[in-house]
């Protein structure tokens, strides 16, 4: 009996549903920028329940020297996987590249393992119809990569079990996989069931080898990309995601750039989507795996913030008008921290909300300090212009320490605006929201706590 991976079962009947490709169907698919098979959806899930939360701004990277905070209320965004060209690359760097050994067959018989590979090369490389028609080059696309597969299998057959031979198995293997996904993200069950029979097999057949780490690659691409086309029809493919990043990075500890990458695009995807506790998980992954990894290093503050409730608040900086100021400054008060930029949507539709809460409870000891994310000065002055606030501002004269380099907003690992932080009169965080309308009740809670120790 083939094996069923976990996905199957919960859920079921969904992906049979769910088409890949540029067929017909009304709902185009989210656009992301790193995933060149952008398709439309045909139809929707069953069972599926849309997120109730969109995110605020999508992920850029931290070395960016400012935010991109217009976000299109339309797109469904997701961290996606910056390096998976890599795939037929040697990733350790130890050795050449084993798609190598591919140019150096020479002399071959007709059939045998070697042959068979050159043949996938060719196929790789035939030129498609030339036709507008996009059914038709689907098909032919389809067609491609199921011959492609049948002399991926008959080479795997002809090399697994020699031993002078698996460089060339692992190619075969990468290139089945390859096949195999582009015919998954066209909707193929068969193709998704092998994904996943595929890895589960290799893993056991040997868990040390490149094959089984490729293997396991490839079914996390695939939740990926799916993750970024129907997250928002069913959030279990986030889910799904982390599942699989999270088994790849456990099971193969050696990849110390993959499964790296697979954690940091899963914690961040599921930042954007308010889903914590599996942020928090990826991040302690990252930290407890692959603690020198660049990617352990660009998360920090998103687990920093994901573990700061209950815990001192750490914010000082410069101010706009050439000042300092420290969250220190205000211990005795009750301080809502807000990070935000004059172009961000969203903290534009709620700084009314916000100022409310300052007018309606600054008499009984609450203050705001602003952590603004712009690149230009003259941006905040014509902004305050037209809507003035009452609170003080950290931001920084100098250029590199602006926008998403601001050093609150690293260490916080702040990726999206508006992002608040209430803290109690004596300095600990209580609440951590990027929506406005759950700050008043614990806002009361904090005053009251502040009043009754002032009495004691």
């Amino acid at each position: 009996m083939r094996h069923r991976h976990g996905i199957m079962m919960i859920a079921a009947g969904l992906l049979s549903l769910t088409q890949f490709g540029c067929g017909g169907g009304d709902s185009p698919a989210p656009q992301t920028a790193d995933n060149k098979l952008d398709g439309k959806l045909e139809s929707t899930p069953a069972g599926a329940k849309p997120l109730q939360k969109t995110p605020n701004a999508k992920i850029t990277q931290v070395s960016q020297t400012g935010p991109t905070l217009k976000p299109n209320a339309n797109a469904i965004q997701t961290a996606s996987l910056e390096r998976d060209k890599l795939d037929m690359d040697d990733l350790d760097g130890d050795e050449a590249s084993i798609a190598d050994d591919e140019v150096k067959i020479s002399e071959l018989k007709e059939g045998s393992a070697e042959w068979n590979v050159r043949e996938i090369t060719r196929l790789r490389v035939l030129a498609l119809p030339k036709t507008d028609n996009v059914e038709e080059l689907k098909l032919a696309r389809a067609e491609r990569n199921k011959k492609i597969i049948q002399l991926a299998m008959e080479a795997v057959k002809q090399t697994h079990a020699d031993k002078e031979k698996q460089r060339l198995f692992t190619v075969c293997i990468r290139h089945l996989l390859d096949a195999h996904l582009q015919l998954a993200l066209q909707g193929d069950q068969e193709s998704i069931d092998a994904l996943y029979d595929h890895s589960e097999s290799l893993y056991k057949r040997d868990p040390n080898s490149a094959a089984a780490a490729d293997a396991g690659f490839t079914v996390a691409k695939f939740a990926n990309t799916s993750a970024q086309r129907f997250a928002q029809q069913d959030p279990r493919w986030i889910e799904e995601f982390v599942k699989q990043a999270r088994l790849f990075a456990t099971r193969f500890p050696q990849e110390n750039i993959r499964a790296p990458q697979l954690l940091q695009a899963a914690a961040e995807t599921c930042q954007l989507y308010g889903m914590n506790q599996k942020t928090l998980d990826c991040c302690l992954d990252l930290e407890t795996k692959f603690p020198k990894s660049s990617e352990t290093a660009q998360v920090a503050g998103l687990s920093r913030r994901l573990k700061l409730k209950g815990q001192p608040m750490q914010l000082a900086g410069e101010t706009i008008e050439g000042g300092y100021v420290s969250i220190d400054d205000y211990k005795g008060s009750v301080v809502l921290v807000v990070f935000w930029a004059t172009t961000a949507k969203p903290f534009i539709e709620q700084l009314p909300e916000i100022q409310t809460l300052s007018k309606k409870y600054r008499k009984y000891g609450f203050e705001i300090v602003g952590v603004n994310l712009d690149l230009e000065e003259p941006a905040i002055d014509a902004f305050q212009e037209k809507t003035p606030l009452d609170w003080r501002q950290i931001f920084y004269s100098a250029r590199e320490k602006r926008g998403w380099n601001n050093p609150a907003a690293l260490h916080y690992g702040v990726r999206s605006v508006p992002m608040m932080m209430l803290v109690d009169h004596t300095g600990i965080t209580e609440v951590i929201t990027s929506d406005a309308k759950e700050l008043e009740e614990p806002l009361r809670s904090l005053l009251r706590k502040k009043t009754q120790a002032n009495a004691k």
